[in-house]
């Protein structure tokens, strides 16, 4: 199972976007969107972990989530197959669903591959 995490803001580096502009309202948001992640696609606690330090470095087995504006921002392509944007307002939202479809697809194409 590859490791999934959640990129809904940086607080290292000089690229230092936030979700709300408050750290500790964006990291319990980040959680639960990854709480929310977990529960709905039977993952392991483990799996799935919020980022609040990357550093713009795409590892090719780890699935990054990252927020649209972050990606946007960060020059990465989300044509990659392991960047799975995620909108701004989904994650304040804890809206999942088009975020679980995509990740439940290369879930099973990666799982279909081993």
């Amino acid at each position: 199972m590859p490791e999934i995490k959640v990129i809904g803001d940086i607080l290292s580096g000089k690229f230092q976007p936030t979700l709300t502009g408050n750290t500790i309202v964006d990291a319990a948001l980040i959680d639960r969107f990854c709480q929310s992640l977990i529960t709905a696609l039977a993952l392991s606690p483990q799996s799935v972990q919020a980022e609040h330090h990357w550093n713009l470095v795409i590892d090719p087995n780890t699935i990054y989530v990252v927020d649209e504006h972050i990606l946007a921002a960060s020059g990465h392509h989300h044509r990659s197959t392991n960047i799975v944007p995620v909108g701004h307002t989904e994650l304040l939202r804890g809206q999942i669903g088009a975020t679980k479809r995509r990740l439940a697809t290369i879930l099973a194409a990666q799982s279909s591959a081993n």
